[in-house]
C-alpha cells in the first residue's frame, strides 16, 4: 500500500501522517475502552473523523497486527497485545511531555495537552523516560492522570464525574479530562484541580454548586463532567 493511500485511510485532524494517525487511533481505543473493546462510533465521535474512515482505518490496523481481526466489520475494536504496548507507550510518552511543559516550561494547563499531542509523535520512548527521570519520576501528569511506567495493559475502570453525584457529596478531585482548553482553564481558575476538596451544595440541570475551601461557585453540566472524582 503506497504512503497516499494509507494517508486516505488513516488521516486525523490536520497532520497527515499515517505514523500519527495510527498512533492517535490505537491511543484512543485504549483510552476509550480502558483495554476493552470500542465501538466504531464511539471512536469516530473521539477523533471527530467519519465512519467510514475508523472503518478503513480499522482494516489497516487489523493488517498490522495492532487490532483484533473481527470476521464482523460491525464487531467493536480490541487492541492486540502489540496494540495495547504501543498505546501506553503514546500514553506515557503524552503525560511525560504534558508534566515537563507544565513544570519546567510553566505552559498554562489548558495548553499543555495539545502541545504534547504534536510532540509525542516524534521523540522516543527512551527520551520521554530521560525527560521523566530529570522530573524525578512523577506519578501523575498536571492534570491527575497517572503515568504508566511499565505495559498498563490491564483494563481500568473509569471513575464517577462530578456532574453525577448527589447533593452533600464531599469528594477529592483526582483528574480532570483535558481535551477542551476551555474548560480546563475555567476549572483551574476556579481551583477545580486534582488534589481539592469539593462539597457538592446542588446539581441539577442549572449546574453543579459546589464548596470549594471558602468558596461557592457553580459549574456548568459540560465542566462538571470532566471532572474526575473520589468519594
Amino acid at each position: 500500500m503506497g504512503n497516499e493511500q494509507q494517508r486516505g485511510l488513516l488521516a486525523v485532524g490536520v497532520d497527515r501522517s499515517p505514523v500519527r494517525a495510527r498512533e492517535d487511533y490505537v491511543k484512543a481505543i485504549y483510552q476509550l475502552g480502558g483495554g476493552g473493546p470500542v465501538r466504531a462510533a464511539q471512536l469516530a465521535r473521539y477523533l471527530n473523523v467519519s465512519r467510514a474512515s475508523v472503518s478503513k482505518a480499522k482494516r489497516l490496523l487489523e493488517s498490522e497486527g495492532l487490532v483484533e481481526v473481527q470476521r464482523l466489520t460491525s464487531a467493536p475494536m480490541r487492541l492486540t497485545l502489540r496494540g495495547r504496548k504501543l498505546a501506553v507507550a503514546m500514553v506515557r510518552r503524552h503525560r511525560i511531555l504534558e508534566t515537563f511543559l507544565h513544570r519546567s516550561l510553566c505552559v498554562p494547563l489548558e495548553r499543555i495537552h495539545a502541545e504534547a499531542e504534536r510532540i509525542e509523535h516524534v521523540i522516543s520512548d527512551n527520551i520521554a523516560l530521560r525527560i521523566a527521570a530529570m522530573l524525578g519520576h512523577p506519578q501523575r501528569d498536571p492534570h491527575g492522570h497517572e503515568i504508566p511506567y511499565g505495559d498498563g495493559v490491564s483494563a481500568v475502570a473509569p471513575l464517577p464525574s462530578l456532574a453525577k453525584v448527589a447533593a452533600g457529596t464531599r469528594a477529592r478531585v483526582i483528574s480532570l479530562d483535558d481535551r477542551d482548553e476551555r474548560a480546563v482553564a475555567s476549572l483551574a481558575g476556579d481551583g477545580i484541580l486534582p488534589g481539592s476538596s469539593v462539597r457538592v451544595e446542588q446539581n441539577d440541570v442549572a449546574g453543579v454548586r459546589v464548596r470549594v475551601g471558602k468558596r461557592v461557585l457553580t459549574l456548568r453540566p459540560k465542566h462538571a463532567e470532566l471532572v474526575r472524582i473520589e468519594r
